[in-house]
């Protein structure tokens, strides 16, 4: 056995992280991508996690909080921290190709990290595309897989758009009852541009996702109208009730609800994996993993158009769209994605801004696995 590892491979001689931030205010601070990815690198990797590994969820995680999106961000490592400690994750899980065909796969994730077995899903989508025009990949027996934009964007780079979504934690009933058996389930679309940014819209089907709710929570902010129920089904702006059997109510009423249907369909259903009260709630039993299932589909834009020409006419129709006259009370035209690039390229100088709550919790899992992070305040 290496000196300082476990019987479980986890290290076990203390280890110590510097990260430098920025005050910002009484509770935020501003951190800089670069150390922020490092110090989760550094924790999952402590965790048995492979390096390659712990840099797609660090990356994952990071982006989320780069485009302003901290719902998805590294407010949910530590969850993930006490999952692999814990067994809830397989931090070396080596997902096996279930059925494959030359446009589509199905993958066993074997109870790993998410966000890996996703990425790594749209990775085979956009070969597969290459070759056929269109990649279509999913997964089953996996766990939480974070912001579906980051998978959309894998798309994007390569010149393709991309679609992606899963199934999660049974938190929000059917339209019509009253029993948790599904969840705010989320659609992600990303599309390539040229001068414009590409357009990503990417939404949970609620009326906001548990993690944003949590957010909330975290910053002691009450919740908008007509987001969340109690556990009785009345209306409430307490985020707290969303850890307490409240639900979430979806976009739309019950056309919302059709959306829903449909992404589990295409996620638990289709790919053979959990769905309903099957999945394991994301902060309950640690131990046991969650099985969600993911399914990705890449469109190679080349199989129908020239893409310099896609983009062209992508430009154009940006363009229609933002030189329509505002609406009263409005700033113009907005283009799904656009705030959160705007976001981005502001956080990529000025660092990211972090509930000092949030990083407080970080700091304390760290030290539990035997890692002292440093938070250097300036």
């Amino acid at each position: 056995m290496a000196d300082g590892a476990s019987t479980t491979g986890q290290r076990t001689e203390r280890e110590t992280f510097d990260l430098p931030v920025e005050a910002a205010d009484a509770k935020t601070v501003r951190v800089q991508q670069a150390p922020l990815r490092e110090m989760v690198e550094t924790l999952l990797v402590r965790l048995s996690v492979p390096t390659k590994d712990a840099g797609i969820v660090a990356r994952s995680l990071v982006s989320a909080d780069l485009r302003g999106m901290n719902s998805h961000g590294v407010l949910r490592l530590p969850v993930y921290l006490r999952r692999l400690r814990i067994g809830g994750i397989n931090p070396n899980a080596e997902a096996e190709i279930v059925r494959e065909t030359e446009g589509t796969a199905l993958l066993d994730g074997d109870a790993g990290l998410g966000s890996v077995l996703t990425a790594r899903a749209m990775e085979m989508a956009i070969r597969k595309a290459k070759g056929r025009g269109i990649g279509a990949v999913g997964v089953h027996n996996s766990n939480h897989n974070g912001e579906g934009a980051f998978y959309a964007s894998q798309a994007i780079e390569a010149g393709m758009i991309g679609i992606a979504t899963t199934n999660a934690s049974p938190i929000m009933p059917a339209w019509g009852g009253t029993t948790p058996i599904t969840g705010p389930l989320p659609i992600t679309i990303g599309v390539p541009a040229g001068r414009h940014p590409p357009i990503i819209f990417d939404a949970a089907l609620g009326m906001s996702s548990r993690g944003k709710i949590l957010q909330h929570a975290e910053e002691g902010r009450p919740l908008p109208d007509g987001w969340l129920v109690d556990k009785d089904g009345r209306p409430t702006n307490d985020p707290e009730w969303v850890r307490n059997g409240g639900w979430i109510l979806p976009i739309g009423g019950h056309k919302g609800w059709g959306l829903i249907l449909a992404c589990e369909i295409l996620t638990g259903v289709l790919m053979g994996g959990a769905f309903g009260t099957e999945l394991t709630n994301l902060y309950d039993d640690l131990d046991t993993p969650q099985r969600n299932s993911h399914f990705v589909l890449a469109i190679d834009v080349a199989a129908f158009l020239d893409p310099v020409a896609f983009r062209a006419r992508m430009d154009g129709y940006v363009d229609l769209l933002k030189a329509s006259a505002p609406a009263p009370g409005s700033d113009g035209v907005r283009m799904p994605g656009e705030r959160e690039h705007e976001m981005e390229q502001d956080q990529s100088l000025n660092g990211i801004a972090l509930q000092r709550g949030v990083l407080r919790e970080i700091v304390e899992i760290a030290n539990e696995m035997g890692v002292t992070v440093h938070v250097a305040e300036r």
